[in-house]
């Protein structure tokens, strides 16, 4: 889709400390070998910090770059890949009443780690309608330590070729009808519905776990008993192949909206990864260098959930790695399987 008018006007990331895996493997701890066999240097870790106030911490610094009154902001969108907080509660109202103290909707998304590029969509068909000047918040955050994570051998037992680890984040953008530094120019989104039971295994849905009760999230085995259960010994394959065509395509797909051709792209964010292999594979089908990746900042801080994209591109911004008439690619897969892609414009030098 085509987007005329979606600018953003705020943005910025939240990292806590970084664990260098060198200290997690003398430490003993499990899987973080294979961390850096797989290329990770070091993870982003939040301690005991609850993933909204991550969100907030983003989310308050995207604010006060934006320019916006808190009362302009016309909808609050909030996403994350796990538990938030306590069942029954969510975590959009809290980000929305810590940052904006205001009564505007506030709406959560459980669209794991393309829920930003989709919120983003629901943006856009909201500020549509919404008056001249109103704006969009969308936040995203994890903290994956829970005893029902373990952030370096949850994909353990299937062949993810980036020897995935999970990082602590919080990622926030203003997105405006009206005017900003950046112009997003198209998002594209689709799904491949029929690999949902990949991500569920053979595991019962209900009742469903609770987020401390239950053993811990074993990711990449229920992927492995599914295949087990169906008997189907090239279902890796299958699956890698299929994702990979849709990726490219919904990737294509926002390039060609955009207006643009690969050779304009000047830089790539994506599902971050410790392997030069998984960046490689992801870009090169587009006929895009893998240096224009995110590989480096990939490997120092994790796989942080929904938040890889825009936070990746905060830190273009914010480095001065990207300017003026710069086109950003921002492209992802998430459990479900969602896919999603969108190509974003750097219009001006932000005032941050």
């Amino acid at each position: 889709m085509k987007t005329d008018h979606l600018y953003i006007a705020g943005l910025a990331g939240h990292l806590p400390r970084l664990w260098p895996i060198a200290e997690a493997v003398a430490a003993g701890r499990s899987g973080a070998e294979q961390a850096r066999d797989g290329g990770w240097t070091s993870v982003s870790v939040a301690d005991d910090t609850p993933a909204p106030e991550l969100a907030a911490e983003a989310a308050r610094l995207a604010l006060k770059r934006s320019g916006l009154k808190a009362e302009e902001v016309c909808l609050v969108v909030h996403a994350g890949v796990y538990h938030q907080g306590p069942d029954g509660w969510y975590a959009a109202n809290y980000v929305q009443d810590q940052v904006l103290g205001t009564t505007a909707p506030a709406i959560g998304l459980n669209q794991g780690c393309t829920a930003m590029l989709d919120a983003a969509r629901l943006a856009h068909g909201h500020l549509v309608h919404a008056p001249q000047g109103s704006a969009v918040l969308v936040s995203a955050a994890d903290n994956f330590g829970t005893p029902t994570w373990d952030r370096f051998t949850y994909a353990h037992g299937w062949n993810t070729g980036r020897a995935s680890i999970l990082g602590d984040a919080g990622c926030a953008v203003l997105l405006s009808a009206t005017a900003g530094p950046l112009r997003i120019r198209s998002l594209a989104l689709s799904s491949l519905s029929s690999w949902e039971r990949l991500y569920r295994g053979t595991e019962d849905m209900f009742p469903p776990a609770a987020a401390g009760g239950g053993p811990r999230i074993p990711l990449g085995r229920r992927m492995s008993a599914y295949a087990e259960q169906v008997e189907d010994r090239d279902l890796r394959l299958t699956m890698a192949r299929e994702l990979a065509e849709a990726r490219t395509a919904i990737a294509r797909q926002a390039i060609d909206e955009a207006g643009v051709t690969s050779a304009d792209i000047t830089r790539v964010t994506h599902v971050f990864s410790g392997s030069p292999q998984y960046v490689e594979g992801l870009l090169s089908p587009l006929g895009i260098a893998p240096e224009r990746g995110m590989l480096d900042l990939g490997r120092t801080v994790g796989h942080l959930g929904a938040c890889d994209q825009f936070l990746a591109l905060a830190r273009l911004v914010d480095t001065g790695a990207v300017g003026p008439g710069d086109h950003v690619l921002l492209v992802g897969n998430g459990g479900g399987i969602s896919l999603a892609a969108a190509v974003v414009e750097v219009l001006d030098h932000p005032t941050w």
